[in-house]
């Protein structure tokens, strides 16, 4: 496995992982622009994992406004590769690149394996709350809010 920073050449294999992942739940809304929703407001940095120089998963890292706490975001892996550290890998870079920075993410209280992954990891459960956003059945999902300080 081989993790880079994302660059523009990889915006086509990302959105068919994307796709895959989505199958199985992440987003749980599909974007109008998958291409677009991969960079989010305040967008600082984006890594991509390779295994057979295949595109497999992807992290990024953002501010979404002056004053906030940068977040880990757009973290997926393509379903048949999960398992296999890919996660793990994406997330020491995204660490990597904050040094002495606290670091916060979001993610569905249904998402187990993502915050077990999360907090087998050092990351802090801060709270819960509903989502801005709603599921295709109109449902509200809960989020479980993380922190973790980056040493």
């Amino acid at each position: 496995m081989r993790i880079h920073e994302r660059a523009e050449a990889d915006q086509d294999a990302l959105v068919e992982v994307l796709w895959r992942a989505h199958v199985f739940g992440y987003p749980a809304v599909w974007p109008d622009d998958p291409a677009r929703w991969l960079a989010p407001t305040g967008l600082r940095a984006a890594w991509v994992a390779v295994v057979d120089d295949r595109v497999v998963g992807h992290v990024g890292i953002a501010v979404p406004a002056p004053g906030r706490m940068p977040e880990v975001t757009r973290l997926f892996v393509d379903p048949d590769h999960r398992a296999r550290g890919i996660a793990d890998a994406l997330l020491d870079a995204a660490e990597q690149s904050v040094p002495g920075s606290h670091l916060r993410l979001d993610v569905t209280e249904d998402a187990t394996g993502a915050w077990r992954l999360y907090e087998r990891r050092g990351w802090c459960l801060t709270g819960r709350g509903p989502a801005d956003w709603c599921t295709p059945s109109g449902e509200v999902p809960t989020l479980r809010f993380y922190a973790k300080r980056i040493g």
